[in-house]
């Protein structure tokens, strides 16, 4: 992803955009001790089924995505990641929030169906799973446009597979 500026405040973040009071970066691996001990618990358990742990997805992440980038708040705190990358022939899209996704919920959500669009432009189709009981994410993926596609089991646990198309931003 092109980098817009430099006007991020922690000279080591390369800024992105500035959505409200969210700042988007680059990220890199200085967000994930800064994330990791505040993901929300449904993010943590949905990780868990896939047996990873929240700082092992993150550095994944970051080694494998075309595009990763981290969302701060008006003080510079990091309170998500998310990233976009392809595995074989697929493209898969992700995210992470701590609970100061609340805090920060008029700009993030604002501005997220604009930011699922340009990550999933370039792959036209981008896909991931969701636990069912996650209930803000499911919110918060229809809102960016997410399409549930089916059922599925992971870890005996129920997952819903969604899609986001692009809509040629």
């Amino acid at each position: 992803m092109k980098v817009l500026s430099n006007h991020a405040q922690n000279a080591s973040d390369r800024f992105v955009a500035k959505q409200g009071s969210c700042t988007i970066v680059e990220a890199h691996a200085g967000h994930i001790p800064q994330i990791a001990p505040f993901i929300r618990k449904e993010e943590v358990m949905e990780v868990a089924c896939l047996n990873h742990t929240i700082e092992d997805s993150l550095l994944q992440g970051l080694r494998q995505d075309d595009c990763t980038l981290t969302v701060k708040d008006k003080y510079d705190v990091p309170f998500a990641m998310f990233g976009v990358g392809r595995t074989l022939n697929q493209a898969y899209i992700w995210m992470l929030s701590t609970d100061a996704v609340r805090d920060n919920m008029y700009d993030f959500v604002r501005y997220s169906r604009k930011w699922t669009q340009i990550l999933t432009k370039p792959y036209k189709v981008t896909y991931n799973f969701v636990h069912q009981d996650n209930e803000l994410s499911i919110r918060w993926l229809k809102f960016c446009g997410a399409q549930f596609i089916r059922k599925l089991e992971i870890n005996s646990q129920p997952f819903m597979e969604f899609i986001i198309i692009s809509k040629n931003v």
